[in-house]
């Protein structure tokens, strides 16, 4: 949704939509471990997987304790005792009962979540903890985090997010600095809520696991005969176009300022200048038109012009600006901009190429392709013909975030569509649109089943299984198996996250560990560069013999570490995905 790796260090850390909500995610892989112990240990490990949560979500004046509500019990940890284990490894004996509980490697990664330091300034936590995607989530996350009176916690944690990210001296905004600035002397944590709220939303990954195993081996059976792989026109391979990269203005109606975007046009000869395939490459939220650049630069030196687009309202600067309170926070009305941004720029090339200009004379603009990545996967799929239903939106935001927090972050930017008037145009599609590669996109709420099914288009959608932003399972896999278009891949990269298709090169100040942003994305650029080649070859140019690069056969040439791909057709075959309609 967002591009971690962009921001260099000349401000401090600029804190984004989902950030405080990435921090809690920490605390799941802490309760997955808890699976075939004793039923007394699965209840000590629960617990502080809650304590993780919390803390990692948390924050003035110094909380002593955290008690947990727990029927006729209410465990306690002491702060104390908490910051000696931080900073040592001792276990006090009031923490015992808990701490012992965890094996070695537990108790270094829950030291890690104690000790962890954010680079935070107190402008940007407390722009977002104002901004109503803030108030939304810290006023659930304090259904389960209270002060001592058992009220809703929301204001206790602003205040302690905001006050620790000020004090500097003490560490800035670290987990046991929030509890030190919590308003209240005992934290008090709604344990029953949040160990449901822990268990309905791990069985998001615990499912997961069985899905992607089952996806690994459907793949493998409908993999081709090696024999019949031809590596000659191998798409993992830079192709002999050279090309040139020139600035493109362009006005999306509805916006007052002009927008940009890169045009990399190839160098066509004579022989080849009828016609030139164009793909549109649109970035995910705080990321800017040079995110693609590799996936740009390799599809023209095969011949494609690239558009690359620069979508000001969820562009990295603007969405700084937001968080230094310059700028209002981007909501539903962006959402719909982003794919009017498609169509304005494709209308934009049709004037100057009616106009006569040289350059843009054999561009193919009546059939284009689509690449997008996290919310710019929502927007290519918009544009390529998804609809959007909001009854069924704000049915299911209502659902889904009423009554609790949910770990599909995704849905908080989903349920922003709603806050445009009812009258609001959602029809957002260009039948200029050929295909569409979506990476990570935003699926569930915002088109559902019926916006899916919509969809006429080839579509190929790529996952990770580590992704904790829009969590592959209920974002990318299960919506998949809605599209009812002749021509759809699913690729699944096992071990990526929702960072692994995005660009390292500049330095990342976002305080993820490697847990949250993954493997170094390098790893995983050749078979994504080589997947849309081919699938772009194969739907846009016709090219049949594209097709056998969409297939396992050919992903099983790649190397498996950090990353594997796994490519299939459909899932008739697998047994852990509902058939459709069910």
């Amino acid at each position: 949704m967002f591009n971690p790796h962009l921001v260099k260090r000349k401000e401090p850390f600029r804190l984004g939509p989902f950030h405080l909500g990435l921090f809690r995610l920490n605390c799941f892989r802490l309760f997955r471990s808890t699976n075939g112990r004793t039923v007394r240990s699965r209840q000590v490990l629960t617990l502080l997987a809650v304590l993780a949560c919390m803390l990692t979500a948390l924050p003035a004046q110094g909380a002593e304790r955290i008690q947990f509500f727990f029927g006729p019990f209410e465990p306690t940890i002491y702060v104390e005792d908490l910051e000696t284990f931080a900073k040592t490894g001792e276990v006090a004996e009031r923490l015992a009962p808990f701490a012992n509980r965890l094996n070695n490697q537990q108790q270094q990664a829950f030291r890690g979540i104690l000790g962890a330091r954010n680079d935070l300034s107190p402008i940007p936590v407390a722009q977002f903890t104002y901004s109503t995607l803030g108030e939304n989530l810290l006023g659930k996350l304090g259904q389960v985090i209270q002060t001592d009176n058992f009220l809703n916690g929301m204001k206790g944690i602003r205040g302690a997010l905001i006050l620790a990210a000020d004090d500097k001296e003490n560490g800035g905004l670290t987990t046991l600095n929030v509890l030190r600035h919590f308003p209240t002397k005992t934290v008090q944590v709604d344990f029953a809520l949040a160990r449901q709220i822990i268990a309905e939303n791990a069985q998001i990954f615990m499912r997961r696991d069985s899905v992607v195993a089952d996806i690994k081996q459907l793949a493998q059976s409908q993999a081709m005969d090696k024999a019949a792989l031809s590596m000659g026109d191998d798409p993992r391979l830079a192709g002999t176009y050279r090309w040139q990269v020139k600035t493109l203005p362009f006005q999306t109606p509805g916006r007052p300022e002009a927008s940009i975007a890169d045009l990399y046009l190839p160098e066509q000869s004579a022989a080849t200048a009828e016609s030139t395939p164009v793909v549109i490459i649109s970035h995910g939220v705080a990321s800017t038109r040079k995110t693609f650049v590799y996936m740009a630069e390799h599809l023209a030196s095969h011949g494609y012009a690239v558009v690359a687009l620069e979508h000001i309202e969820t562009s990295a600067d603007k969405f700084i600006r937001f968080l230094w309170g310059k700028e209002d926070a981007p909501g539903g009305r962006e959402l719909l901009l982003r794919s009017q941004d498609i169509t304005a720029v494709l209308d934009t090339l049709s004037a100057q190429q009616a106009e006569g200009e040289p350059t843009l004379s054999s561009l193919n603009l009546d059939s284009v392709g689509l690449l997008g990545q996290s919310l710019g996967g929502y927007t290519v799929l918009a544009s390529g013909g998804a609809g959007i239903d909001p009854a069924f939106l704000a049915q299911e935001c209502q659902s889904s975030l009423a009554d609790r927090p949910t770990v599909n972050l995704s849905l908080l930017t989903q349920c922003t569509l709603l806050e445009l008037p009812e009258e609001t145009p959602l029809d957002v599609a260009d039948d200029r649109v050929s295909a569409v590669v979506a990476m990570n996109p935003l699926t569930s709420s915002i088109f559902g089943k019926g916006g899916l099914q919509k969809i006429e288009i080839p579509v190929m959608i790529m996952a990770g299984t580590n992704d904790y932003v829009a969590p592959a399972l209920p974002e990318q896999i299960e919506p998949f198996n809605w599209l009812t278009t002749e021509h759809k891949k699913l690729v699944v990269m096992d071990g990526g996250t929702h960072f692994s298709f995005l660009d390292r090169q500049t330095q990342s100040v976002l305080p993820f560990s490697d847990g949250l942003t993954g493997p170094d994305p390098l790893a995983a650029r050749e078979p994504t560069r080589a997947l849309s080649l081919a699938f772009f070859n194969r739907h846009l140019l016709n090219q049949s013999d594209a097709e056998q690069f969409l297939n396992q056969t050919y992903l099983n040439e790649f190397p498996t570490e950090p990353f594997q791909f796994s490519v299939v057709d459909d899932l008739a075959g697998a047994k852990t995905i509902k058939p459709v309609g069910m």
